[in-house]
């Protein structure tokens, strides 16, 4: 498979889980009107949680694509490594950024970090389920 093809069935693999963090936000926000507590700073709360956890995603996407090219595994290793501080590093300014300003709920920011492995868990669930079917 050419890189181009590996990198976009890549993409088409974890799009599902995307979406499924898409999805859990989506019902948060519900939630959050249901109780009567939506307000523009859930929302822009919600919009920089969810933004926050699908670029890192992305980013490690990225990561392991491209260490695994490295040939060498220690060096891919400490490849990963290293963007895995920086991506820890990006997260945490993204709530430190939701609790110094009064622009963002900071629940409404750190529930969706809290999302991404639930979508995983959901996206390996059906995939499995997908596979025993066939």
């Amino acid at each position: 498979m050419t890189e181009p093809n590996k990198t976009a069935q890549t993409f088409r693999d974890i799009l599902p889980v995307m979406l499924g963090e898409l999805l859990l936000t989506g019902i948060m926000l519900a939630v959050y009107a249901l109780i009567g507590r939506f307000s523009v700073k859930v929302l822009c709360g919600a919009l920089l949680g969810a933004g926050a956890v699908l670029l890192n995603f992305t980013v490690m996407i990225f990561a392991l694509l491209k260490a695994e090219k490295r040939g060498n595994p220690e060096k891919g290793q400490l490849y990963v490594r290293a963007t895995y501080a920086l991506r820890m590093l990006f997260l945490a300014a993204a709530l430190i950024l939701a609790l110094k300003t009064k622009v963002f709920d900071p629940l409404a920011t750190a529930l969706p970090l809290c999302f991404q492995p639930a979508a995983v868990w959901l996206f390996e669930l059906f995939r499995k389920k997908g596979e025993k079917t066939q």
